[in-house]
């Protein structure tokens, strides 16, 4: 600010500004001629640093930054220690009003290192608010207050900065609602057009729809009219099971849909001769040569073809297309959930020996929620949480596979799984292992007996317990037991 005083702009001062008050009126009775007197006082000293803090004072009231500077500049080079706090916060106010704000609060600085005189603390009050800095401000105006007690400016512009310091946290946290809004907006305007683009998809798959019923329209169309003109025809359900009767002895062209599936006698005309109706593939095994040297002599080869003949032979029924009973025979529907197998991850593939059960003739099971956690891990506690509200983990589903498995880690094959339990609950009460090798034992368990919430809580416990080069195990189980259960999603 200093460097730059040739170009300093202050607004005007008001009339009520102290500064007006400053110079006393028995040195002229305007202010031109006070000017004057301390022109000739500076002419007789030019070393005064009284009279260059007043001709500093002078340009202030007349509002010329420049000489300002230039006076007080003087001033503090011939102050004495004591009173260079005078000329330093007369340059704050200056570049203070030029903008320099932050120049300014490094002058007052100064000023404080020679005097904490309490216009220095309301001068830099006045400059922390005009820079933000409002719990500053609030300082310097108590510290201005404790030097002189009932200062009237100070108190009001103290309450003014924590008025408005109020009103920019009210604003910003209008300004952070306003925000969230917006966001809201934006994903509420991108869902919006994802509904869009959905359905511009669906309109083009109605489109192609609608196509293909014209196109199926059109195909009963010019069947119907082969069918009248002799060429082909068109037959019905006969009454008889598995019978269709035709009207005329001529070649079915067209039928469509499941009541045709299970046909296997034909009727023509009004005789109650039959022929056998079935569909052959042409991929036929070696041994099946009669069949297969007509098959390739026929002008359709490498497609399906109906097989006519007056009675049904058990050879021909071995180059026929399997049936549908037979296909649900061979090929079941996938499993359910709980018919797929499942697994457990025994620690002993990490090189621990397995965990040692002897009888101790207890019968209660093993109550894994006495058990205290080392730590808490968020991310599984948040899946916990959301598992505890799923309803399908409330019904008992026993797990097959954990039971073998269960009775298998027994040498004593005899052992019951209620006698299974109590070894394990008097195992976590005196563990001779690590503690967590015991839940997770607890875990397999309490998925032998299909006892989802009561296994979940023994694996959650085990994973906070284990050491974090071991925390696969617990997880790897409990993955499994939701497998078990049909949550795919939560067990990946």
């Amino acid at each position: 600010g200093v460097q730059e005083r040739v170009n300093l702009s202050v607004p005007l001062l008001p009339k009520e500004d102290p500064i007006f008050t400053y110079l006393s009126r028995r040195l002229g009775r305007s202010i031109e001629e006070i000017g004057h007197r301390i022109y000739d006082g500076l002419m007789k000293n030019s070393s005064s640093w009284v009279l260059y803090n007043m001709a500093s004072f002078y340009w202030r009231i007349k509002n010329e930054p420049y000489q300002v500077v230039e006076c007080a500049m003087r001033a503090l080079h011939f102050s004495s220690r004591q009173n260079k706090d005078i000329a330093l916060v007369n340059l704050a106010n200056i570049l203070h009003r030029a903008h320099f704000s932050a120049d300014a609060a490094i002058v007052v600085h100064a000023a404080l290192d020679y005097s904490d005189f309490f216009t220095s603390y309301y001068t830099l009050g006045n400059i922390y608010a005009m820079l933000g800095e409002y719990n500053h401000s609030v300082l310097c105006y108590d510290h201005a207050l404790q030097a002189k007690p009932g200062f009237e400016q100070a108190v009001k512009r103290k309450h003014a900065v924590l008025c408005q310091q109020k009103l920019e946290q009210k604003l910003e946290a209008q300004h952070r609602s306003l925000q969230r809004t917006l966001n809201e907006l934006k994903e509420y305007q991108k869902q919006h057009d994802h509904y869009l683009r959905q359905q511009d998809v669906l309109d083009k798959y109605k489109l192609i729809q609608e196509e293909q019923i014209l196109r199926n329209i059109i195909h009963e169309t010019q069947m119907a009219k082969e069918a009248q003109l002799g060429n082909h025809q068109i037959c019905r359900l006969g009454n008889q099971q598995h019978s269709l009767h035709c009207q005329w002895d001529q070649p079915v062209r067209y039928h469509r849909g499941d009541i045709f599936e299970n046909v296997e006698y034909v009727q023509f005309g009004e005789d109650s001769s039959t022929s056998s109706m079935t569909s052959v593939s042409l991929d036929l095994h070696g041994n099946q040569s009669d069949h297969s040297q007509y098959l390739q002599s026929s002008p359709i080869a490498r497609s399906i073809v109906s097989v006519w003949s007056v009675e049904s032979t058990r050879d021909k029924q071995h180059i026929l297309w399997p049936q549908r009973s037979e296909c649900m025979k061979s090929f079941p529907k996938i499993p359910d959930p709980e018919e797929l197998p499942t697994y457990f991850l025994p620690p002993e593939n990490r090189g621990f020996r397995q965990v040692d059960t002897v009888g101790h003739g207890e019968t209660q099971a093993p109550d894994c929620s006495s058990i205290t956690d080392a730590c808490n891990n968020e991310s599984l506690n948040v899946l916990v949480k959301e598992l505890d509200g799923n309803l399908d983990l409330k019904f008992k589903m026993p797990d097959d596979q954990a039971r073998q498995v269960l009775h298998s880690r027994i040498n004593n094959q005899t052992v019951t799984q209620a006698k299974i339990g109590a070894f394990l609950d008097h195992a976590m009460k005196k563990p001779e292992d690590p503690l967590w090798l015991v839940l997770n034992e607890a875990g397999l368990y309490w998925r032998a007996v299909g006892n989802s919430t009561f296994a979940i809580t023994c694996l959650q416990k085990a994973f906070n317990l284990a050491p974090h080069e071991y925390q696969d195990i617990p997880l790897v189980n409990l993955a499994n037991l939701l497998i078990h259960y049909g949550l795919h999603l939560d067990a990946s």
